[in-house]
This record gives C-alpha cells, structure tokens and sequence, in this order.
C-alpha cells in the first residue's frame, strides 16, 4: 500500500500545487496549439512536405521520454526531475520561436516534447505525494480538467495570437508561465526522496526509445513526401515487434530495470494500463475519425468539423471533477465502470447516427457522451495504480498511465486508418489515394464519395464500439478492495 503523503505547509503546498497545474496545462496547450497556426509557418518557413513532423515528432519524444522521466523522479527526486523537464520544455519553447527554417522547428519541437514528457508524469506523480488518497482524487480531478480546457484553447488561442502577434508568439506566450512554475518549484517545493543509487537502465531506455519510435513511425504518417510505403511500414513493425520484445526481456534480467516487470505481471496492476490503451484508442479515434465523417461524408465545413469533438473535451473536464467527488465513497471499480458505461454508450450513439443517418447534433452528443466517460476513467486509472504501488515506485507506475493511452492511441488510429482505407479501396479502387487528397485538402466531394467514406467509416466506429465494450469488462477486473475506500 502506499505510504501517508509527507507533511507539507499549507502554503507552500497550494504554490507547488498551482506550479504543477501550470504545467499541466502548458503542455496540453503546445500538443495542440500549432494546428491553426502552421498554414501561416508553412507560409514563412515553407517545408510543405515536412507539415506533419511538427506535429508528430512532439508526440514521439515526449512519448518515450515519459517511462525515463517517471524512473529518474523515482531515483533522484521529483523535484529536480521536474525542474529538469521544465528547463527542457521552456529551452525547445524558445528555440521554436527563434526557428529560421522548417527542420529548424522540427528540431526544437523535438527538444520540446522530450520536457512535455516529464510534465504531465511526475505533476501526477508529486500531487500523489502531497495529498491524501481523498485529496487527491479531487486535486486530480482538477488535473484533468485543466488539461481538457487547455487542449480545448489551445487551437482558438493558437488562431488568436497567430493574427494579432505572429507566429512565433504561440512559442513565447510559454515562456513567463513556464518561468513562473520553474520558480515556484525551485523555491516552494521541498524534495521527499533522497536520491538512490540505483543505475539507470540507460540500454532499457534506448531499447524501448526506439521500439516506441519505430511503431509510432510506422502507424502516425499518412502517404506522401517523405511518408514511409507500404514495405517500409511493414519493416518498421517488425523492429518495433522485436527491440519491443528485446526490451520486455532486457527488463526481466535486470537487478534494476526502467519499467519494474510485476507491474504488467500482475493483473491488479496491469488493469489500468490496459485500460488506458484502450482509453487512448477512443480519444484518438474520436478525434481522427469523427471530424472526417462530418467534413468528409456530411459535407460539413472544416470549422463544423472541429466543433462538433468540442463536446468531448467539455464533457471529459467537467466529467473529471465530478467523479472526484465520489470516486472515494464508490470505488475506483465502480467509478471507472460509469465512465467505460458511458464511453459505450457514445460509440453505441455514433453508430446509429451513421446507420439513421442523423445530424450533427446527435452526433456532437455523441462524441459529449464519450467524453464524460473519459473523466470518471482517466481518473480512475491515476489513482487505482497510485492507490496499489509503493511510494519508491510512484513515478515510473504514473508514467506509464498516460504512456500506455498516447502508445494506444497510435496503434488504434494507425490500425483503424488501414480498416478506412481497405474500405475506401474496395468501394472506389485508384480513385481512393485521390478522394483521401481532396478531403486533407477541405475541398467539397461528390455525393459518391461521400457515401464511399460513410460506408467504409461504419467499421471503423463498429470496432471503436466493440473496444468499448471490451474497457467495460476489463473495467470490472479492477481489484476488488478498491471499492472499499471511504
């Protein structure tokens, strides 16, 4: 069981604790912000064909970087590991502003995800040790609904400071928050952990780095310039299926590994992090592939497109904060079983708007159904493993909650894109590489092609819906003391 949080001044708490939202919400804002600003860096730093490794090269490191940084918060203290990924986020900030070329800026959002990894993690992590097993579920409630609204702002925002103040300001607004959280930190936090002398994995780390790089490679980019083919993918899930297994084995032999193994040996511990990796697989697949049902098969205008996945994010923030209102009293097994309920029965209310072809209406209600499901599950997920694992093993445990959903999420979307495009090749042969063109491009399709996407889409939400019914049976294998904890 976990050990009672260290005593900490009431004062001093509440700034360690607005530092580490502060964080939180800066990195859900940079995952998302640059989407509405790169026509206009496309425009001054040109680079057309590398558009998507802005966008996926923050998500790859800030991945990998994530078990490393929960490992290292454990060895050598929450505190400076924080301080460390701060510096790291707010040095690739900077350097994105200062960016004179396309690869420049993929250079320094590399450096940026590499910080982002260990934000979120250990901001977890450290409010698992400042708070009590009540607390906590409360303050991380408030967690969640940070980020959602963050990532929710972070287009609009993105749009706003791109017209008023140029591009590079997206960078720089990071700059004084991320300076302040850094402060608060070095000044208000006190260390709870002497540092251990264990040796970092550091072979553990460079197995799974490039394992989690070369799947994420082969399932992230579309075709086009600079995409891998058809061969190239294949090969690279091969590496990924062999460093990925070399490090499940490199772990086993270690005195000392990156990602301790009974974590995943054990079924109690295991749960949330298959459920995560199907959470991950419904906020990507949401995200993905509802904007192109409406844009692509209802005809809807891109702005429709975006706003109709707005009621997820409301409803996962909101949803957030009130399941930490009860979440003690009922349960972590009863609380994530609401939310996979919920979950369920959104996908269950996309599928029948395809089938009744319904309105945008039903289908925004929907995607806001799924969304307060995530809240009650994500929450859930944080906790459970906090609430099972020793407090030495805290931070490498949290790491590998949002890990386990940014990891599955990217083999959902990339297996769920192959099911698409099977569909849209059967139903218009070579026209189907030029219909994927027109719909990235926003431009109006034919009625042909829109029936082609929706039919081909149903599947695609089918499986999404059969997902969601398997999170709520692996939702009733959360341990079963945990719904004793009020």
């Amino acid at each position: 069981m976990t050990a009672a949080p260290p005593r900490f001044d009431p004062r001093r708490r509440r700034a360690v604790t607005f530092a580490l939202l502060l964080v939180t919400a800066l990195a859900s804002f940079e995952s998302t912000v640059v989407s509405t600003a790169m026509p206009t860096i496309i425009g001054d730093l040109h680079g057309l064909s590398l558009y998507s490794w802005v966008f996926s090269v923050y998500l790859l490191t800030s991945t990998i970087s994530m078990p490393l940084f929960g490992r290292l918060a454990d060895l050598y203290g929450r505190r400076r590991m924080l301080l460390a990924a701060t510096a790291l986020f707010l040095s690739g900030a900077l350097a994105c502003a200062l960016a004179r070329s396309m690869t420049g800026l993929i250079a320094a959002r590399a450096l940026q995800g590499l910080g982002a990894g260990g934000l979120t993690p250990i901001a977890l992590t450290v409010s698992g040790d400042l708070y009590s097993l009540q607390e906590r579920a409360k303050v991380q409630g408030l967690f969640s609904a940070v980020w959602g609204f963050s990532s929710l702002v972070g287009p609009l925002l993105g749009a706003f400071l791109t017209v008023s103040f140029g591009w590079r300001s997206i960078f720089t607004i990071n700059l004084p928050l991320g300076f302040l959280a850094f402060a608060l930190v070095a000044t208000q936090m006190v260390e709870s952990r002497e540092s251990r002398r264990d040796p970092v994995d550091l072979a553990g780390a460079f197995t799974l780095g490039a394992g989690v790089s070369a799947l994420l490679f082969a399932v992230l980019h579309r075709a086009g310039p600079g995409s891998p083919g058809l061969a190239a993918r294949a090969g690279l899930l091969l590496a990924a299926a062999v460093l990925l297994a070399a490090f499940a084995r490199l772990q086993r032999r270690r005195e000392h590994p990156l990602v301790p193994p009974d974590l995943f040996a054990k079924e109690e511990t295991a749960i949330p992090y298959v459920a995560g990796l199907l959470m991950g697989t419904t906020i990507y697949g949401v995200d993905t592939f509802v904007p192109l049902f409406v844009q692509g098969a209802r005809g809807g205008t891109a702005g429709a497109a975006g706003a109709v996945v707005t009621p997820l994010v409301l409803g996962w923030s909101v949803s957030a904060g009130v399941a930490a209102r009860f979440i003690v009293r009922l349960g972590f097994r009863r609380t994530a079983r609401i939310g996979a309920t919920l979950i369920l029965a959104g996908f269950g209310a996309l599928v029948v708007a395809v089938l009744l072809d319904a309105g945008i209406a039903w289908i925004s209600l929907a995607c806001g159904l799924v969304g307060l499901g995530l809240g009650p599950s994500s929450l859930s997920q944080v906790l459970v493993i906090q609430h099972l694992v020793p407090e030495e093993r805290r931070g490498v445990a949290t790491s590998l909650v949002p890990f386990s959903r940014t990891v599955g999420g990217s083999i959902g979307v990339g297996a769920l894109g192959g099911i698409l495009a099977a569909g849209l090749g059967r139903r218009l042969g070579p026209a189907a590489d030029a219909a994927g063109h027109l719909l990235e491009g926003g431009a109006a399709t034919t009625p042909e092609l829109r029936l082609a996407i929706e039919r081909s889409l149903l599947p695609v939400f089918a499986v999404l819906l059969v997902l969601a019914a398997v999170n709520l049976l692996v939702t009733a294998r959360y341990r079963e003391g945990t719904d004793h904890l009020g």
